[in-house]
């Protein structure tokens, strides 16, 4: 299991290139279509999050996504669903025991967001892949590149 394990770590790597240099980092969950990384944030593990249309095979093609909030993939669509959840923008990712906060990521140089990330209680920061791996990173920033592109805002709500 510990070559599987070190093959899967290598291979997150090349599509997240800043988690070589992230001692944090570490796979925390076997693969499972059952969830995304919105829905991970969104504290769900049982279901898709994703604004229409969703094409996930895995659950005939249904997703959730809260009443009443936008359905477009435009980022204040995602900041629209998390505020039905308490959360707020902040300014900034650091560690507070009071808060748990959530990053949202977007390609760069447009609004569509592609990503969200969750802190836990230990500081550390959760990412759920695609129908994939969930992860653990030391800063939303450390998985930011091509893939899921760059931060665009950090929102937080008390525990």
């Amino acid at each position: 299991m510990g070559k599987d394990i070190e093959k899967l770590k290598r291979l997150i790597i090349n599509y997240f290139p800043r988690l070589a240099h992230d001692k944090n980092f570490q796979i925390t969950s076997p693969q499972t279509p059952n969830y995304n990384c919105i829905a991970w944030a969104y504290n769900y593990n049982d279901r898709w999050m994703w604004p229409a249309p969703c094409a996930t095979e895995a659950l005939d093609g249904v997703c959730y996504w809260p009443d009443d909030v936008t359905k477009t993939p435009d980022v204040d669509s995602f900041i629209e669903a998390f505020r039905k959840k308490g959360y707020e923008i902040c300014d900034n990712a650091e560690f507070d025991e009071r808060l748990q906060k959530i990053a949202l990521y977007v390609k760069p140089g447009t609004r569509e967001c592609t990503h969200a990330a969750r802190q836990l209680r230990n500081s550390f920061w959760t990412s759920k892949l695609g129908k994939g791996n969930d992860i653990q990173h030391g800063t939303p920033y450390t998985i930011e590149g091509n893939n899921y592109g760059i931060v665009y805002c950090i929102m937080s709500r008390a525990f």
